[in-house]
């Protein structure tokens, strides 16, 4: 338990530093950290332990507070309640895709109207869909093409499924809170990702910005759902469309994952072991004056 909570407080401060200046940036260093976080209790019970000597004040032990028992408690509750809200997320999109029209396909994705969706969504791992909503035959062909540009672009990237492995991340990881500390910003750098592949597009970043400003209250429910709407990084989002910002080179990217898999690795094979108390003169001697067969006669 200890061993995962400080792989999540490191993995959090790897992807806040990369992301200091740039919290857009980068989001492959965001995909690998939440993996291994996915993946972590797994390694730390599979791969062999090598104790690491840990002093223990000599009032310790059961006496002390259940600290333990307590972060075991507070991690099966996160888990029960993340696990819950994912399931209820799949089945809604599951209901969506019920409830919605098909209108078209584009290469291997399915166009969906959904009636009282309140703006485009991404989703779908092995069944690719974007929901649009309903007023979507109302809008201009612009707009319906720049919305169309930005949520295949997920579906390029394969956005949903790092969005899966996200939220299962924080499912293991309890609902630690540095965990949807960093699913949160993995959802953000999705999304300017995207943005900036509609602007390559050849879009102009005004009419792009303006578009977004224009869905911004209206944006759309659940949780394996990919909004164009996000309005909560709208300001980062067209601020960058206006001023492109460089990204970080693959060198660094390169060192931080290396960084990472290193951490990961090395805490789920070191566990801290108490270490042994030191034995008195007294206590040698008797153990070597004492009878190896005391049942004798």
């Amino acid at each position: 338990m200890i061993a995962i909570l400080s792989f999540s407080t490191i993995a959090a401060l790897l992807v806040f530093a990369t992301g200091r200046r740039d919290q857009a940036r980068d989001p492959r260093l965001t995909v690998l950290v939440l993996g291994l976080l996915a993946v972590f209790p797994v390694l730390w019970l599979l791969l062999p332990k090598y104790s690491v000597p840990l002093e223990v004040s000599a009032g310790g032990g059961e006496a002390g507070f259940p600290w333990m028992k307590l972060l075991f408690s507070l991690w099966a509750g996160g888990f029960l309640i993340k696990s819950v809200q994912l399931v209820v997320a799949a089945w809604e999109i599951s209901r969506w895709r019920r409830r919605s029209v098909l209108i078209s396909r584009q290469d291997g994705v399915e166009i969906r109207r959904l009636d009282g969706l309140r703006g485009p969504v991404a989703a779908g791992v092995f069944r690719p869909v974007v929901f649009v909503p309903e007023a979507w035959d109302g809008w201009s062909d612009d707009c319906r093409r720049m919305v169309l540009e930005h949520e295949m672009a997920h579906h390029t990237r394969r956005d949903p499924l790092w969005r899966w492995i996200a939220e299962i991340s924080c499912a293991v990881n309890g609902g630690n809170p540095l965990v949807g500390w960093i699913a949160r910003r993995l959802t953000m750098q999705c999304e300017v990702a995207c943005d900036a592949a509609v602007l390559k597009n050849g879009v102009p970043a005004k009419d792009y910005a303006h578009l977004l400003c224009d869905f911004a209250e209206k944006r759309a429910s659940g949780k394996l759902a990919l909004s164009m709407s996000t309005s909560s990084s709208l300001e980062d989002r067209v601020r960058r469309l206006m001023i492109p910002r460089r990204q970080l080179g693959a060198a660094g990217i390169f060192t931080l994952v290396a960084l990472a898999v290193i951490v990961a690795g090395g805490l789920a094979i070191f566990t801290a072991a108490p270490e042994a108390s030191p034995v008195t003169s007294d206590e040698v001697e008797l153990r070597w004056s004492a009878n190896p067969f005391p049942g004798g006669n």
